[in-house]
């Protein structure tokens, strides 16, 4: 069953593409910087930066934020949370938040084969400590209510860069950036490079990273599903030709994912709709939908960033240290983690803390990510290139090592732990 637990549960949480810079929509006016002295420096305020803010709420650290961002994050990336890390976003005072900005809630995940028939249903496991069900939520509202939660919470945020410089001496980062042509400064003792995959601090600071491109790029389709039942479900349907995951959106619509060949990208951009219901309908027997459209195609990477061996305090975060593969809804969630882990080792120092303080807590910091994290990381890789294929044959394989999951409770149960985040 090696196969089935490393693909997990479902194909698609959306990368952005490479070139992004995550960005955040913000209800108010940003925060004046009116102090030049920070404690943390983030680069990049999107799901990771904002999740070390919000995370950081209580500990009295002085927190600055800046992105090149002008509008709202990405809303085709991942927007599925775990059972296991949301007690973990309530101890950041952020879960009741993101359900009164419309978190739903989904069951476990159905698998289909290439006829239509259902195989097996991976529930949501009852274990002490998680949730007992998934939340979803639509992407740039996740990123809205860390943001917010930081905001409230003292930290500092500016937008809208679009110049900006380091430099680093006495143990002190210097952040020198333009805001509509009028230029400001702060100093830090922790720079946080939050920056996306193509992080531009990683790139400045000449940090080494691994990198695997995919073959094959993900599409991704919105539209409103007919005969969806009031208890959603993540839907992987093994096709003939790929694998096609049907994920629950906020408001009763679905988002459709799947990877495609370069020469089918204009398929998909420019037919009807009508042409692309009928497509689905043949790969998914016995789904409609009251409407589809085209929303985007995201080339998946998988990455991950060695720690900074430089001068002065530098830690990354988010995709700027491991990006993943969409295989199995890791990256989101995966964040959340690291963020959590790094907050409660910064909280241990004090406001106003030195580089030589922070130092010996970023080295613990990155050997517990290489022993508990870099095994994950590789997990998801395999994964994706499993799933990076455009010719499954209906996957006939693991079609069959579904149903002997579906079979034996003690394989289901373990497939239920690993989808929501309960086991490694």
């Amino acid at each position: 069953m090696r196969l089935v637990l490393r693909i997990g549960l479902s194909l698609i949480a959306m990368l952005s593409p490479v070139w992004c810079i995550q960005q955040v929509s913000v209800r108010r006016p940003d925060v004046r910087v009116t102090d030049s002295k920070f404690d943390i420096g983030i680069i990049g305020s999107g799901i990771a930066g904002g999740a070390l803010a919000a995370a950081l709420r209580d500990s009295g650290l002085r927190v600055l934020l800046l992105d090149r961002r002008d509008g709202p994050l990405d809303t085709s990336r991942g927007d599925h949370i775990q059972p296991a890390v949301q007690p973990l976003l309530a101890r950041w005072g952020v879960l009741d938040r993101l359900l009164a900005a419309g978190a739903e809630r989904r069951a476990g995940t159905r698998w289909f084969d290439a006829n239509g028939k259902h195989i097996v249903t991976v529930p949501v496991p009852d274990e002490s400590g998680a949730a007992r069900a998934f939340l979803f939520l639509n992407h740039e509202e996740i990123g809205r209510v860390l943001l917010d939660t930081a905001l409230e919470s003292g930290a500092a945020s500016v937008t809208g860069v679009s110049e900006w410089s380091l430099t680093s001496s006495a143990g002190q980062w210097t952040i020198d950036w333009q805001v509509g042509g009028q230029a400001n400064s702060a100093t830090c003792t922790l720079l946080v490079a939050a920056d996306g995959t193509a992080s531009s601090v990683r790139s400045r600071l000449e940090i080494d990273v691994e990198k695997h491109r995919y073959q094959f790029p993900i599409a991704v389709l919105y539209g409103r599903q007919l005969g969806v039942s009031s208890e959603r479900t993540l839907d992987v349907h093994l096709t003939p030709e790929r694998m096609v995951s049907l994920i629950p959106r906020v408001g009763g619509e679905t988002k459709v994912g799947f990877p495609i060949s370069a020469e089918e990208l204009g398929f998909w951009k420019r037919e009807k709709e009508e042409v692309l219901h009928r497509q689905l309908a043949l790969w998914c027997p016995g789904v409609a939908f009251d409407s589809l459209r085209f929303g985007a195609v995201y080339p998946p990477v998988a990455q991950q960033s060695k720690p900074y061996q430089g001068k002065g305090a530098v830690v990354l975060l988010g995709d700027a240290r491991h990006a993943m593969h969409p295989a199995r809804s890791m990256g989101m969630n995966t964040c959340f983690r690291v963020a959590d882990q790094l907050a409660i080792a910064l909280t241990a120092l004090n406001p106003g803390f030195t580089q030589a303080q922070v130092l010996p807590v970023l080295a613990e910091f990155e050997a517990e990510f290489d022993r508990d994290l870099t095994p994950r990381l590789a997990e998801n890789h395999a994964a994706g290139l499993q799933m990076d294929t455009i010719t499954g044959n209906g996957f006939p394989d693991l079609a069959n090592q579904l149903r002997a999951v579906a079979a034996d409770e003690r394989l289901l149960h373990g497939m239920a732990l690993k989808a929501a985040g309960l086991s490694g």
